[in-house]
């Protein structure tokens, strides 16, 4: 006796269909492109950086602005996209939101820079700051490369 578990087979029409479309699991995140993907990216790193080196470490904090807008550019793309047609095009959004992001990303190291004697004084601050930037990064990259 074998201890293989027999594979189940998918009909040969279903299989085509995902072997044209090159969607496996689709889904609202699937159908992203890169540069929407790079805008939530930097929202991500945002909000994991505002977690980790803020609410944890309590040393380096994410402005509220910057972080409601990271939290839009990870959840706008993954609502129904009826949904979000009805305010603007998903590309027109996610553009606006990534260089809102990075416009705000310029000022917080603009701060930083002029403060910096105070404000990033140990090295898990300048870590969580570079975290941070590379947040802001992400976003004007990936707004920048969004073809509206």
């Amino acid at each position: 006796m074998s201890d293989e578990k027999p594979t189940p087979s998918i009909p040969d029409d279903v299989a085509s269909t995902q072997a044209e479309s090159g969607d496996v699991s689709p889904s609202a995140a699937s159908n992203l492109r890169s540069g929407e993907n790079m805008v939530s990216l930097g929202g991500l790193i945002l909000i994991v950086g505002y977690l980790v080196f803020g609410l944890l470490a309590n040393e380096y904090w994410v402005a509220w602005l910057p972080l409601l807008l990271a939290v839009f550019a990870v959840l706008l793309p993954r609502i129904d996209n009826g949904f979000v047609e009805k305010i603007a095009e998903l590309p027109v959004l996610m553009k606006a939101i990534g260089y809102a992001i990075a416009i705000i990303g310029v000022f917080t190291l603009i701060e930083d820079v002029r403060f910096a004697g105070s404000t990033l004084d140990e090295f898990i601050e300048i870590i969580g700051a570079l975290v941070a930037y590379a947040g802001f990064g992400f976003a004007f990259v990936g707004a920048r490369s969004i073809k509206t």
